[in-house]
């Protein structure tokens, strides 16, 4: 039963990567042919598909590994052949060392093999969501900081500049996205700036934050108080999400409650009854 699984396990995984190369080198070639539409489309070498590959997605895997919290751009260029030579590691030390039949041996470094080409995936996109909530916690901090700022008289690009230095000692992630915001306004203003950190941080909180400062740019409203008030709510926010929690922990530990100790209890004390009937059958 277990042989059937993983050899279906495996099929589906090899699959899933497959399609997921083939995808993204359609994608390749599309955006190619849309970009040089007189040009033929160079076919794609097959001594590219370690290194070439990863230099082809470079920019997709440095904008994941900066949404991660990782932000040295150099190792988007080692992402895929690290993961390919774990792979390759971790299955010739399972079809070497483990000591099963052939196909189990097979199987097994197979599985595993995928596991650690897909893994890495899904941790990078579950320290991106840890990185949203983590700003996201941290961003009363920063409305208050920039109140301050506004009130001294400095301007809404003026106290990102300026705060980008202070919360270095702070939050580092939080730091980063207050400098790539600041130095993208220079750029290509404030607005655009405020809408791509509300890409980058899909969260409620941020985009609050943002719709709050993009009306005060609008409008020329007085954006000092307002910033003080969405600290507040926010923390107000993050303080009933805790009670939330806290008041679903009591209907969440009736389960192993029940499951752990009534259920034992019951049995003992019905085991007796029972055992002492089954006695008297006996006779």
């Amino acid at each position: 039963m277990i042989l059937p699984l993983s050899i279906a396990f495996v099929i589906i995984a090899v699959g899933l990567v497959t399609y997921e190369l083939f995808a993204a080198s359609k994608r390749k070639r599309k955006l190619e042919s849309y970009i040089m539409k007189n040009q033929p489309v160079a076919p794609i070498k097959t001594n590219r598909i370690i290194i070439g590959f990863a230099k082809e997605q470079r920019k997709e895997l440095e904008q994941k590994l900066l949404d991660a919290g990782y932000y040295n751009k150099n190792l988007a260029r080692y992402y895929v052949p690290f993961k390919i030579a774990v792979a390759v590691v971790v299955g010739s030390l399972l079809f070497l060392f483990l000591e099963t039949d052939l196909v189990s041996k097979l199987v097994a470094a197979l599985a595993s093999a995928v596991l650690a080409m897909i893994l890495p995936d899904f941790l990078l996109e579950a320290r991106k969501r840890y990185m949203v909530r983590k700003i996201s916690r941290n961003l009363p901090y920063l409305l208050d900081m920039m109140s301050v700022c506004v009130q001294t008289g400095m301007t809404v690009e003026a106290s990102f500049a300026y705060l980008h230095k202070e919360l270095a000692a702070f939050d580092k992630d939080l730091c980063y996205q207050v400098k790539k915001t600041s130095d993208s306004s220079k750029i290509h203003g404030i607005e655009k700036a405020l809408n791509d950190l509300n890409t980058r941080l899909p969260a409620p909180d941020v985009q609050s934050f943002v719709l709050t400062i993009i009306q005060n740019l609008h409008y020329g409203t007085s954006v000092a108080n307002i910033l003080s008030d969405l600290a507040e709510d926010m923390r107000r926010t993050q303080l009933l999400k805790v009670e939330e929690k806290v008041g679903k922990l009591a209907a969440k530990m009736s389960v192993p409650l029940i499951l752990l100790i009534m259920f034992p209890i019951v049995i003992l004390i019905l085991a007796p009854g029972v055992m002492q009937v089954d006695f008297t059958l006996g006779q």
